[in-house]
């Protein structure tokens, strides 16, 4: 049964991982979006490939998508004041995919 891969990825890892699917032969759609704590940006892949591929779009995934770490202004969290202080660092990024069953996949 195919699979559609939907991957959220840093926009810094979207090139490289575009480029190793292409080199694999596995067609990809790439959409830039924003999004997450820090509203960067990101990139939506979508994959389609056979239920066999899956494991390796999913290693091609892995080695090119990175968590990053951000420096961010420092807020406090609660009332005026009082209560924590939010990180002065925040690690984001890497990927986030979503694997959807497919009844078919067709070509046009």
């Amino acid at each position: 049964m195919p699979k559609l891969l939907i991957a959220v990825v840093h926009a810094q890892d979207a090139g490289q991982l575009v480029e190793a699917l292409r080199g694999a032969d596995m067609r990809v759609t790439e959409v830039l979006s924003r999004g997450g704590f820090l509203q960067a940006r990101n990139a939506m892949l979508y994959i389609g490939v056979e239920n066999d591929e899956v494991d390796e779009a999913m290693h091609l995934i892995e080695e090119n998508c990175k968590s990053h770490t951000e420096s961010v202004t420092a807020e406090p969290m609660g009332v005026f004041g009082e209560g924590n202080w939010m990180p002065a660092e925040v690690t984001h990024g890497g990927a986030t995919v979503f694997v959807v069953p497919l009844d078919e996949i067709r070509r046009i």
